[in-house]
């Protein structure tokens, strides 16, 4: 059956944040976590650790998860600069770009849904002229140009899954005429409700969910009509 609706996740399949030049020099494909590394060393322990308690199974839901790790940005002081600084470094993976291309050129609609940032979704949203995006968290900036407010969406694990049927229904597009394409674990979930899923250079649970697993981005290309 034909493709008609790709849902690609964002951070570390559509795009990597990147180092800044003269600061750190972890590496990180998230924007949550580069935001981290750049705040220093006590910012990112603190940041492991909820990361840590969240895969322990100690935060009762996403929501609330991405409420602490904003808490925790608001501690450590980002700020508006360091942030849209951080985005304007993250940049689209080997491939991503003429893959996206060539699956609207054959009349896919094609969907961010992420865990990261709205204004990192948009910037790739626009770049790629993709149709759809939804992403978790969207920051208010205070006069101070630090983080005043934010708007959350549940937008992963089983919410991936709310979103695409959303989505699809409104689309009026079958469970089998939609893909998946993800790196994560919290990737396994939609991955096993679409018709086709890739696991890109992906973690070892999804790799086993997906249909197809790859390593490069441009073979996407290679199991869609």
């Amino acid at each position: 059956m034909a493709i008609k609706l790709m849902f690609l996740d964002m951070e570390g399949t559509l795009a990597s944040a990147q180092q800044i030049e003269g600061r750190t020099n972890s590496p990180g494909t998230s924007l949550w976590s580069r935001l981290f590394h750049e705040l220093g060393p006590e910012a990112l322990a603190a940041d492991n650790d909820s990361v840590a308690r969240w895969e322990r199974g100690e935060v009762s839901c996403f929501v609330e998860w991405v409420e602490s790790s904003l808490k925790l940005l608001k501690h450590y002081k980002l700020t508006q600069g360091l942030y849209q600084e951080c985005i304007q470094n993250s940049r689209l993976n080997p491939g991503v770009k003429e893959t996206v291309t060539e699956l609207h050129s054959r009349g896919i609609r094609t969907a961010i849904v992420s865990g990261g940032f709205y204004d990192q979704a948009r910037k790739i949203q626009q770049e790629l002229k993709m149709q759809h995006a939804y992403a978790a968290v969207e920051l208010y900036w205070g006069k101070d140009k630090f983080i005043e407010h934010a708007n959350i969406w549940p937008s992963d694990y089983a919410a991936k899954v709310d979103y695409l049927e959303l989505l699809r229904r409104e689309c009026n597009v079958s469970k089998d005429e939609c893909a998946f394409a993800g790196d994560g674990k919290n990737d396994v979930a939609i991955a096993g409700h679409v018709g086709v899923s890739f696991a890109y250079q992906a973690h070892p649970e999804l790799r086993a969910a997906a249909t197809h697993v790859i390593e490069d981005f441009r073979s996407i290309l290679e199991f869609l009509p």
